[in-house]
């Protein structure tokens, strides 16, 4: 009497054990499809445009540095002189407040493969930004003292002491307002910036001022510099390049001491108008000293990633808006970006990209920890932060999360069955016990396809319906009556319903789920509660 329901039981868990393998397999399909869908999107990012990030506009200014010489003077009669070679590097002027916005367009019927598609955005970036120059003179004076003060070449110098100064001319002539985004490619047309109210039209770089960084820039007008420069000096008409030297003499000829005026202290307002479209995410690199980010779109699922959440965020049916400031992000992000561009003769790059993966500490080369840039060829990460576009109907994820509950529910099939042979004293068949897994196990295969081409809550009903038919028919045959068909058949619907119900709430969904583990052991206990297990044939 007990081995006939030791061997039932048996046979029942091998049962599991093998549909717990093809489970796997499934499992493993899941994520066969799951990266050829990465690959194609990924394939579309490389013929279209890639997801994009974007650095706070900022004003670049070459220089031109010769190093101190420093002469030996031991032998009077044969002076030996060695001097570094002169070298180039970049200033950078960061904006005293940015107010930044964005609106975005989301959807994802622009790139299609097949049945996979790209979630793609378009939308335009707007920079309202002032410049001020008096600390931008003050640290670039201090910046030629620096050099001359860390000299230590050896040259001839007609002074006293042999020493030849150093010199750093500034080209404020060549001053540049750079505008950078990951991938130009995304850029339809040349943004519009408007400089103290002259609209002039950006371009790409001839001869890149930043390397391995992609940007377009626009000439900062002559007579706007002019505007900002000394007034005393107006009637020099030479180019507009500055001399920093420990002699202050400026005069010296084909020299011009023209520049901005830290008195002055005017205003430089900038206001650029970027059309941007990209792929998955979206992130921004604050500069400047203040720094605020707006950003307004319609998409319902938004996934806001980066080294800072926003400071205010609305999430609605029509879309979502969000808000972003933090400060010690753009001071940092100053330092590190100043530093770098700074090297001399392009010692550091700048990386700048952004992928589609939505992990955002291993996306991509800005988010990281900035690198130290002293020395050669070191790179800087900057800080960023934005948002993914998550899709709604992940049905890959959505997928292997109805595979967790797939064990349970037949376990929980077979369960009944046992129960309606034990306590209505049915025969059931082992066979009839595998074709019924079987029944459960397609689901399965079908909840997959059905939902790489409808939404998934489509593919789920259609697949639990097709599977819940038919095995309700079949327990018509093994039960021998209508009644017992009809309850096993409405305890199924209840139970394929009840697991849709546990993948829809994604924040409750472990808690739901052990509660209704415990409903089915309590149903289980007081069904039995009064059954002879040793009686049981």
């Amino acid at each position: 009497m007990q081995k006939t329901l030791l061997t039932k039981l048996s046979i029942i868990v091998g049962l599991c054990i093998i549909f717990s393998i093809g489970l796997s397999m499934i499992g493993s399909i899941i994520y066969e499809r799951q990266n050829y869908a990465a690959s194609v999107i990924k394939e579309i990012t490389q013929q279209h445009v890639n997801p994009q990030e974007v650095i706070t506009p900022f004003i670049a200014i070459p220089t031109t540095v010769t190093p101190a010489c420093q002469s030996d003077a031991t032998d009077t009669l044969n002076v030996k002189r060695k001097c570094e070679p002169s070298y180039s590097k970049t200033e950078t002027v960061f904006a005293t407040q940015t107010q930044a916005a964005q609106d975005l367009k989301v959807n994802t019927d622009t790139y299609k493969r097949g049945i996979y598609s790209a979630t793609s955005y378009d939308g335009q970036l707007t920079f309202d930004q002032s410049y001020t120059f008096a600390e931008t003179l003050e640290n670039l004076d201090q910046i030629g003292n620096t050099i001359d003060n860390d000299a230590d070449s050896v040259g001839t110098s007609p002074n006293a002491d042999n020493t030849q100064l150093a010199k750093t001319i500034t080209h404020w002539n060549k001053a540049k307002l750079i505008i950078p985004a990951s991938d130009l490619r995304g850029v339809a047309t040349l943004p519009t910036v408007t400089i103290n109210q002259k609209s002039i039209k950006a371009n790409y770089p001839q001869i890149p001022m930043i390397e391995n960084l992609t940007y377009v820039e626009v000439d900062i007008p002559k007579d706007v510099l002019e505007q900002l420069s000394n007034p005393t000096s107006q009637q020099n008409k030479e180019p507009l390049v500055t001399t920093g030297s420990k002699d202050k003499n400026l005069d010296k000829p084909g020299v011009s001491s023209q520049l901005p005026n830290p008195k002055d202290n005017q205003a430089l307002n900038i206001v650029i108008d970027l059309p941007l479209a990209g792929i998955s995410n979206l992130t921004t690199v604050p500069t400047g000293q203040n720094f605020t980010l707006s950003m307004h779109s319609d998409w319902q699922t938004p996934n806001f990633i980066g080294k800072a959440l926003p400071n205010t965020k609305s999430i609605t049916a029509e879309g979502f808006d969000a808000s972003w400031q933090n400060q010690y992000l753009t001071v940092a992000n100053n330092q590190y970006l100043s530093q770098c561009i700074s090297a001399p003769n392009h010692q550091c790059t700048v990386m700048s990209e952004s992928t589609l993966n939505t992990d955002f500490e291993s996306s991509r080369g800005l988010t990281a920890d900035s690198a130290t840039v002293a020395g050669s060829n070191q790179s800087v990460l900057l800080n960023s932060f934005g948002v993914s576009f998550a899709s709604p109907n992940d049905v890959y994820l959505q997928t292997e999360r109805a595979m967790k509950y797939a064990l349970l529910l037949i376990l929980i099939s077979f369960g009944t069955f046992f129960l309606f042979e034990v306590l209505k004293s049915s025969r059931i068949h082992p066979i009839q016990y595998l074709l019924v897994g079987c029944a459960l196990f397609v689901f399965y295969v079908l909840l997959l396809p059905l939902a790489e081409q409808i939404a998934f809550w489509q593919a789920y009903m259609v697949a639990a319906s097709a599977c819940v038919g038919l095995i309700g028919w079949y327990s018509y045959y093994v039960f021998g009556g209508l009644k017992r068909a009809v309850i096993f058949t409405a305890t199924l619907a209840g139970l394929y319903a009840a697991f849709f119900g546990i993948l829809s709430t994604e924040d409750l969904n472990l808690l739901l789920g052990a509660i209704f583990c415990f409903v089915i052991l309590a149903c289980v206990m007081v069904m039995t509660r009064k059954l002879d297990w040793y009686k049981v044939t």
